[in-house]
């Protein structure tokens, strides 16, 4: 699929760089875009990592999955936001997770070997681009420590009411949607699926959320559930 700066010129990576550079930079490293059907893998873990992706269309899940097949997602992706970066950027270039996609997902691969081999150059693109893939990198640093704090709550419904706090501060409003289904949500919180439905159903019969499909509503201070 050839890639074209409409696509792409709102994305963060690409901030503070016009379309002519933009293209003699990707075209130099042998930047190209792939789409991969919702529900399959993108990588594999202990599969080669080489290349930055950016998320062009889509949602990414990285997550980790055991022997016995239980999956947890560390972080879930979107449009314009970067995965497999830790691993490419990494000594040894080898995934220690699997890159699922969501939904149908056409993202843009940059090598990240031919992107070092433009050190040398001293152009205010390359300065930028890597600068940019620096603070993405940052920031899904941030989410995943969010992801941490979440995940350490003692019970399910602390767990439940810190995502849902984060959620409330992301949109402004303590009415808000959210992005994953209850399965999803369930691995994302490393709980098991009905227990997260019925303690769901619970805190809107205690009065403390609202809830249609994935539309919430937080209805009592997050300080009263102490």
């Amino acid at each position: 699929m050839k890639y074209t700066f409409d696509m792409v010129q709102d994305l963060r990576v690409l901030r503070g760089i016009n379309e002519a550079e933009f293209k003699t930079l990707l075209q130099t490293v042998g930047a190209f875009t792939k789409k991969t059907k919702k529900g399959a893998y993108i990588t594999l873990a202990d599969e080669e990592v080489c290349c930055v992706s950016v998320i062009l269309k889509g949602t990414v899940h990285m997550m980790s999955e055991d022997i016995w097949g239980n999956r947890s997602i560390l972080v879930f992706m979107n449009r314009g936001d970067l995965f497999g970066e830790s691993f490419a950027c990494s000594s040894h270039q080898v995934s220690l997770v699997n890159f699922y996609a969501a939904s149908d997902v056409t993202a843009l691969y940059i090598p990240f070997d031919k992107l070092l081999s433009l050190s040398a150059n001293d152009s205010g693109a390359y300065r930028q681009l890597v600068q940019n893939i620096m603070t993405l990198i940052a920031d899904k640093n941030v989410r995943i420590l969010q992801k941490l704090e979440i995940v350490s709550k003692r019970n399910l419904r602390d767990k439940l009411m810190a995502y849902f706090s984060y959620m409330a501060k992301a949109w402004g409003s303590m009415e808000f949607d959210v992005p994953l289904g209850r399965v999803a949500l369930s691995e994302y919180l490393c709980v098991d699926r009905s227990a997260l439905t019925r303690e769901l159903s619970r805190m809107q019969d205690d009065g403390l959320i609202e809830f249609e499909k994935n539309h919430f509503k937080i209805l009592a201070p997050v300080d009263s559930l102490a």
